[in-house]
């Protein structure tokens, strides 16, 4: 495809390759120290250093406004308890990472030794890093009692619990999910630009317009005087969605100094400056009848929200966790309730399934256990609790409508493709060699969401291509080739002839870029009515050259023909004859209009190997089933599941940001924290199941989140599968071989 061509040409554009002349180069100074008040900030040696020109504290950037959240949660208690969140540290740290200062100089080698030389003085106070003993300490921000933000349920929830009162059996289990550092492969950076009245920023993103509106608001600048240009992005996972201080930074500095600004993060920033995924603490219950079928599902939940409010995360802890809460399943009874805790680390936000991981992992890990404890079999007591398609649409008692699906069919694929029937025999012959083998089959579910706010454009150009501009952004996902795709179907192209421009925000009117999987829900399907729209202007114009009339038109390979002759025109021609500077020109420019909400669905078979001697993990076989709807760029639908499976295999098995009593991150570097590697991962068997979406006039689902959704619980399952044989029913997760070596000797 275009964009892996390109990017594997070398041909990318990355924050890191942007430099200008006369450019200055930005370091941040960041607290050492999770929680202290200030004391001491002399920055005179700095200020003394050859090439450093400036150096910013908070009361340089007084007049800006905070980082504050673009929503409210109006909790059990009332509303949201939101600290003020300014650009640099004011008298108090609360973070290990937060920025204190800045240093504005001639080249980063400069910048590095103004940093050091900065004389900052913090006297400690007692540091935060546990949501579950959060209470315990004095309050971080005086009006949030008890470290908590707000409280927050929903569900029918007297009917959960006079159904919990009544089951058979009720499986109570806490579940606990680290905090995870996202990491992608590209760290943040940004450069801002001054140009006379106008300020550019050129930084990796999800979305400028809704940047553009962050910033311009935390500056006091109006939007139409900042544009936002994003390029190339190497990864983002939802780290690059939000707005950061640096950003802001820049475009002050830039705005002060009258000359080009360069920040580039490192990973070290990474780790304590970049909003962390994950992070939460579930108190969970399962209740079911006698004959096993599920009756309700509760959650009472911790969130670690860090020191601050990030942008969205209020809705990730609470909306967003519930949308798909019982996955597959028919579970009459569902209450969610979760606390919002305060701790003294970096702001938590969304991550590659914005909540949905934490809360399906939770409920397969309930269903594992209940299985274990009435004595059935997993996978059969799952298959009995699956919404059946005469079911379907399906209302949950959360408030949605599942539009299509066949999951009893799934279920069959998933045992047949995975060999789930030959699996006791692998496990004996695993015995046989001294290992431990466990597997474990899934489900899992997403709706996909996001924002709707969408202005599609498409013009047919003189040369026989054809424009297409949308607001979503592509972060590694092939987002241009996919549009292309959609376009060129509708247009009868060859997609070559599709040029797809995103990421900057003087080209669009509004847009609320990528995220919940909306790429294809949201701009696929209004690139698709755009380019209807567009054909149909052509037909008119193509009529009067070719004085027919319209219907008496035949469109095909980018040509009209009067049917029955050999008289026609092209696109190109009638896009020439319409202007191309004209507006509008031979061009159609739509809203996005419909029903966002698409449910893609899928299932995991998943078997691994325990050494029991290091407590070491293979995964020796995986397979996966998924319901995406109608494929649109296959190559990318693929990679996105596999890199959803390689992360939920992390987050499971390796990853987990650790802090020690001072609040010290134990796992700030590569040497530390368990990014997973490619050979901790076999061949991934995946096939795909179609069922069309009647939400979607692409018939295509959301795919970016779904494979993350189901993956962590799958190798969750898997390895306690191995060791229940042991005695061990439950460990959180990372399952580290150090915890389960500890687990197999106790």
């Amino acid at each position: 495809m275009q964009t892996i061509t390109r990017l594997l040409a070398g041909k990318g554009r990355f924050i890191a390759d942007e430099t200008l002349p006369d450019m200055v180069h930005m370091g941040v100074l960041r607290s050492p120290a999770a929680h202290g008040r200030i004391t001491g900030l002399n920055t005179a040696a700095a200020l003394a250093l050859p090439g450093v020109l400036r150096v910013l504290t908070a009361s340089d950037v007084a007049e800006t406004g905070p980082l504050d959240c673009r929503e409210t949660v109006q909790g059990l208690d009332g509303p949201m308890v939101e600290p003020y969140r300014g650009l640099l540290a004011d008298g108090k740290v609360v973070h290990v990472g937060q920025p204190v200062a800045v240093v504005l100089a001639e080249n980063e080698a400069i910048a590095q030794d103004a940093l050091e030389v900065i004389d900052l003085e913090i006297d400690a106070l007692p540091a935060v890093t546990d949501p579950e003993t959060a209470h315990q300490f004095p309050p971080i921000w005086q009006d949030a009692p008890e470290n908590r933000s707000f409280r927050w349920e929903t569900g029918n929830i007297a009917e959960t619990a006079e159904l919990i009162a009544g089951a058979a059996h009720v499986v109570d289990l806490i579940v606990r999910h680290p905090r995870i550092a996202i990491n992608p492969v590209e760290t943040r950076g940004c450069l801002a630009v001054p140009d006379g009245n106008r300020l550019t920023l050129i930084t990796p993103s999800q979305g400028v317009k809704s940047l553009q509106a962050a910033l311009a608001d935390c500056l006091g600048l109006d939007p139409a005087s900042l544009r936002i240009l994003t390029y190339d992005v190497g990864g983002s996972f939802a780290v690059k969605i939000w707005p950061y201080a640096e950003q802001a930074l820049a475009l002050f500095a830039a705005q002060l100094l009258g000359r080009p600004v360069r920040w580039l993060g490192s990973r070290s920033d990474a780790f304590t400056a970049d909003a962390a995924g994950r992070g939460r603490v579930d108190r969970a219950r399962l209740a079911l009848d006698a004959d096993g079928r599920f009756l309700a599902f509760q959650i009472d939940a911790l969130a670690d929200m860090g020191a601050f409010l990030n942008r969205a995360a209020p809705s990730i802890v609470s909306a967003n966790s519930v949308r798909p809460y019982a996955q597959l399943y028919h579970i009459p009874g569902q209450h969610y309730r979760v606390s919002a805790i305060f701790t003294n680390t970096v702001p938590t936000d969304a991550y590659r399934g914005a909540g949905k991981p934490e809360t399906t992992a939770t409920l397969e890990r309930l269903i594992e256990v209940a299985a274990g404890r009435i004595g059935t079999d997993p996978f059969e007591l799952r298959r009995l609790n699956l919404i059946r398609p005469e079911q379907i649409p399906y209302i949950t008692p959360m408030g949605e409508t599942m539009d299509a699906g066949n999951f009893p069919a799934l279920a069959d694929r998933i045992h047949a493709q995975a060999d789930w029937a030959g699996f006791p025999c692998r496990k004996a012959a695993s015995a046989a060699k001294g290992l431990l083998r466990g597997g474990a089959v899934s489900f899992h579910l997403h709706a996909s969401g996001g924002s709707t706010v969408e202005r599609s454009e498409v013009r047919a150009l003189p040369n026989g291509t054809v424009l297409v501009r949308t607001s979503a952004q592509d972060s590694g996902q092939s987002h241009f080739d996919s549009l292309a795709l959609v376009a060129a179907k509708v247009l009868d192209l060859r997609p070559e002839r599709i040029r797809v421009e995103q990421g900057d925000s003087d080209q669009l009117e509004i847009g609320g870029g990528t995220g919940g999987s909306n790429l294809l829900p949201v701009a696929g399907q209004t690139v698709r009515r755009t380019a209807l729209a567009m054909l149909d202007q052509a037909r008119a114009q193509a009529g009067e050259m070719l004085e027919a009339a319209e219907a008496d038109l035949d469109y095909g390979d980018g040509i009209f023909r009067i049917i029955g002759t050999d008289r026609s025109v092209t696109l190109a021609e009638v896009a020439e004859a319409m202007g191309e500077e004209n507006d509008p020109g031979c061009m159609a420019r739509l809203d996005f209009d419909g029903i966002h909400t698409t449910w893609p669905n899928g299932a995991f078979a998943c078997e691994v190997e325990v050494d029991p001697d290091t407590g070491g993990i293979r995964v020796d076989r995986f397979t996966g089933i998924t319901d995406a709807g109608e494929i649109i760029n296959e190559p990318a639908a693929l990679g996105q599941v596999h890199g959803g499976i390689g992360q939920g295999l992390g987050e499971a098995l390796t990853e987990g940001m650790t802090f020690d009593e001072d609040g010290q991150p134990l796992t700030g570097s590569f040497m530390d924290y368990g990014m997973p590697r490619a050979d901790d991962l076999p061949m991934l068997d995946h096939d795909w199941v179609y069922t069309p979406s009647p939400n979607s006039v692409i018939n295509a689902k959301g795919i970016g989140e779904l494979s993350s959704i189901g993956a962590p619980g799958v190798f969750l399952n898997a390895v306690m599968d191995a060791l229940r044989p042991h005695g061990i029913e439950h460990l959180d997760m990372p399952l580290t071989p150090s915890k389960v070596w500890q687990a197999l000797r106790k």
